[in-house]
């Protein structure tokens, strides 16, 4: 089931009929992103590496720039919305920020590529994930 995620993932985003420009990731237009690696991090352990479904994230995260909305489905069906309080442009970096359920959450999308990374930390856990993501 994996490996077919990932095929579809390339099939979605590999193969994109418009070339993706770093006006595409300036915060004025829609995205919608897939991470596809994770890792849990807990003090006193090591971080372990895992799938995002193992840790119930997203398969996709849509990014509303309008309405300030970070909105995502769960594997386990649950559906997520969370406000985006800060967005910058920092050295070819689009840098959104938000807080939710005792977490603050960081993602960084590189304006060249589309590439992402998104953290998700609190007290007692973090969490990191990569992916990538492209305009809608």
């Amino acid at each position: 089931m994996y490996k077919l995620g990932l095929v579809m993932f390339a099939v979605c985003f590999g193969f994109s009929s418009e070339p993706v420009t770093a006006a595409d990731f300036d915060g004025s237009k829609a995205l919608i992103c897939a991470p596809v690696e994770s890792f849990e991090c807990v003090p006193g352990s090591e971080c372990f590496k895992d799938t995002p479904e193992s840790i119930n994230a997203p398969q996709f995260i849509r990014l509303d720039f309008t309405e300030k909305l970070a909105r995502a489905t769960r594997p386990d069906g649950e559906e997520r919305t969370s406000r985006i309080e800060n967005l910058t442009l920092n050295d070819g970096e689009l840098i959104l920020q938000g807080t939710q359920d005792g977490l603050g959450w960081n993602m960084a999308i590189t304006q060249a590529s589309g590439k992402m990374a998104l953290s998700a930390t609190g007290s007692r856990v973090a969490f990191v994930l990569f992916g990538a993501c492209t305009p809608l």
